[in-house]
């Protein structure tokens, strides 16, 4: 049940300054930017739960290190070990790290906030 009227975007426009804001974090961290936008919608879909993208064998190692990176970051922080972080030096660079890490955060708190607010995990919001 939705407890907010409208879509995702209808719902953000209700301020202005917020839509502003996710607009712009849309365009030029989740969609653009030093990342491919394909390794982040497979870390969001992780996030939403995605069983397509449970497997982690499924995947090359960049791909793995990136979904094991948003699990430590959305459940489990203890599982970012000297490990993980090797691993993730290894294959992205500092800027690539800071700005995977900050879309997939951001992205988690998105999924968090449409559940509250009555909305499905992914909106898939195009506008």
């Amino acid at each position: 049940m939705a407890h907010l009227p409208g879509s995702e975007h209808d719902v953000r426009a209700l301020v202005p300054a917020a839509d502003e804001a996710y607009r712009y974090m849309r365009d030029n961290v989740l969609r653009a930017g030093l990342v491919d936008p394909e390794l982040k919608e497979l870390c969001f879909r992780y996030l939403a739960e995605d069983p397509d993208v449970a497997d982690f064998a499924r995947f090359g190692e960049r791909e793995r290190l990136a979904l094991r990176w948003a699990h430590a970051i959305a459940w489990d922080s203890s599982t970012a070990d000297d490990d993980l972080w090797a691993g993730l030096h290894a294959h992205f660079t500092e800027p690539e790290l800071v700005e995977l890490g900050c879309a997939i955060g951001f992205e988690l708190g998105q999924q968090h906030w449409r559940r509250t607010v009555g909305l499905p995990r992914r909106d898939h919001d195009t506008s």
